[in-house]
């Protein structure tokens, strides 16, 4: 009888290990968004962990990417829990840490949102809230900007020097000794306030000085100028509804003749002007004016 041997060979299989590693030390400022933890794996996907932010538990979280980041925002110590590739168990290691700093507040205080061409400067005070190292401010014009703390700052003028209605936005940029930083805006207002100037005397006798009876204006509706010289007896010598053709800076004024053209004798004359605000009110100007020859 043969005898039949049979040989087992015992060949040892190694399994890969699984295991599961945290990671990261970010720090941030509460108004910069989130932070990132890193979790690599060894294992075949998929991976299935839990972990925890000062020792509570968080939701399950099943991934196939290999590292997986956790986006948070809250500050604390992160370690993982338990961990599974292909549901097979593995072992956790490691900690993250989240530290968040707090952001300083920028505050624009003013006494007032909107100021007149006549003053177009105004006195910008911050009241933001940290410890704040470094401000700047920007005029939201011509990138122009300032780091002093309070400024009193002048808007832009016209040839004139007076402000330019417009409409600027503001804003202010802190950042504190952490580095963090935060920015607000305040929009501020230049409104285009009446003013107007009437000479009392002129000389047309054509010397080039003071030959014609000019004003200068602002804040009014053109459209709505009536201006008017009279007599002592009430009678009209000369009238237009053209406000830039009695304007100063635009060449023009009247130069002592009537509506027909004839110079009118010396003496003091009256005038008067009817026109409308921008904001709609009504005015009547009365004045004399000395002609002289």
């Amino acid at each position: 009888m043969k005898k039949i041997i049979i040989i087992l060979l015992f060949v040892p299989f190694l399994l890969k290990s699984q295991d599961a590693f945290i990671s990261g030390n970010d720090t941030i400022c509460d108004n910069e968004g989130d932070a990132e933890v890193k979790i690599s794996f060894n294992g075949t996907a998929p991976f299935e962990f839990v972990y925890a932010i000062n020792g509570i538990n968080q939701s399950s979280i099943t991934t196939f990417i290999n590292p997986h980041f956790i986006l948070s925002s809250e500050e604390g110590t992160y370690s993982l829990v338990s961990y599974s590739a292909n549901g097979f168990a593995g072992t956790v290691n490691g900690n993250a840490m989240i530290t968040i700093l707090q952001a300083p507040t920028a505050i624009i205080s003013t006494i007032t949102d909107t100021i007149s061409i006549l003053n177009p400067s105004l006195h910008l005070t911050s009241n933001s809230v940290g410890d704040i190292s470094v401000q700047s401010w920007n005029y939201g014009y011509d990138a122009l900007f300032d780091t002093i703390d309070n400024p009193v700052h002048t808007f832009p003028l016209d040839s004139q020097g007076l402000g330019i209605a417009a409409t600027y936005t503001v804003s202010l940029i802190v950042i504190d000794d952490n580095n963090c930083k935060d920015t607000t805006s305040k929009t501020i207002f230049i409104e285009n306030d009446y003013w107007i100037y009437f000479p009392n005397s002129f000389t047309p006798d054509n010397d080039n000085i003071n030959d014609k009876f000019c004003i200068e204006y602002s804040g009014i509706r053109e459209n709505t100028f009536s201006f008017y010289i009279l007599n002592r007896n009430g009678d009209i010598l000369f009238e237009t509804n053209d406000s830039k053709s009695l304007k100063c800076s635009e060449n023009g004024g009247w130069d002592g003749k009537d509506n027909d053209g004839n110079d009118i004798m010396p003496g003091i004359y009256v005038y008067e002007l009817y026109f409308q605000e921008w904001d709609g009110w009504k005015n009547t100007k009365h004045g004399t004016i000395n002609l002289v020859r």
